[in-house]
């Protein structure tokens, strides 16, 4: 099988499950996006190991990472759960952590702390907005996905067609800025039709959310191939045929979707 084929097909297997979880609403999507979750976590993690340190054991980064995805993802779902609450088991949670960390010995133990942050902030938090961006119906998460799925195939067919000024050669050689340029132009614009027939968000917040999703997108992508050129490494895993890891597919999302969501707060 070709690696087009392989991507074609992944590709096809990732916008029904996205979507048909969308469409089945909070809970459906917290479900599925676990294990995505964890996975990118342990490719995360991957990321952080070098020679020299002591790696903290993987389950306790997945334990930090369900916990904070889970506690973030379900305040949306139920409004008797007090955010208090959920702080002190992840304050908890984060403690162990500390505590793992120094036993184990890590030479580095302030890079290790920060990892740890890392991992709420750049893996858990991200993917826990899928059920913030679906409480008042599944339009506003579709149409998140659909303006990231713009952003990325806009900013490769306009970069392909006329791109020519390199935007990051050394981090990311095939982007261009004619590429970041009309990726961000089109997206802007499925935001306005968006906004014609979705009126959850007004056309301002459709369209300035747009363009915080083609941009922070793109930041996303470099950012994920810097970790990667910092540890030699292609991908950042193999579960996806033809895409690499979670992290390959996903790092758009992990920025996008705090950026928009942001946005859309800002302009509420």
């Amino acid at each position: 099988m070709s690696e087009f084929v392989k991507r074609s097909i992944t590709g096809a297997v990732y916008v029904a499950v996205t979507l048909g979880a969308a469409m089945l609403g909070q809970w459906v999507t917290l479900l599925v996006f676990l294990p995505v979750c964890l996975l990118a976590a342990r490719e995360w993690q991957a990321l952080r190991v070098v020679e020299g340190t002591v790696a903290v054991p993987l389950w306790s980064t997945l334990v930090l990472c369900g916990t904070a995805y889970a506690g973030m993802g379900l305040l949306p779902m139920m409004p008797w759960l007090r955010v208090g609450h959920l702080a002190l088991v992840l304050l908890a949670v984060l403690f162990l952590l500390i505590h793992m960390i120094l036993r184990a010995g890590d030479k580095d133990p302030m890079s290790a702390f920060t990892f740890h942050l890392g991992t709420v902030l750049y893996i858990a938090a991200p993917f826990a907005l899928s059920t913030h961006f679906l409480a008042t119906g599944p339009h506003p998460f579709l149409g998140f996905m659909f303006l990231l799925w713009t952003s990325d195939t806009g900013a490769y067919l306009v970069g392909r067609a006329i791109g020519r000024n390199k935007l990051m050669p050394a981090v990311s050689p095939g982007k261009t800025w004619e590429g970041l340029v009309g990726g961000v132009m089109l997206t802007m614009a499925l935001g306005w039709v968006l906004s014609l027939y979705w009126k959850e968000f007004t056309a301002v917040q459709w369209m300035a959310g747009a363009a915080a999703v083609a941009m922070s997108a793109t930041l996303g992508d470099l950012l994920e191939s810097a970790f990667k050129r910092a540890h030699g490494v292609k991908d950042s895993g193999n579960v996806l045929p033809g895409h690499g890891g979670i992290l390959d597919r996903f790092d758009g999302f992990l920025l996008a979707a705090p950026a928009m969501w942001l946005m859309i707060q800002a302009l509420s």
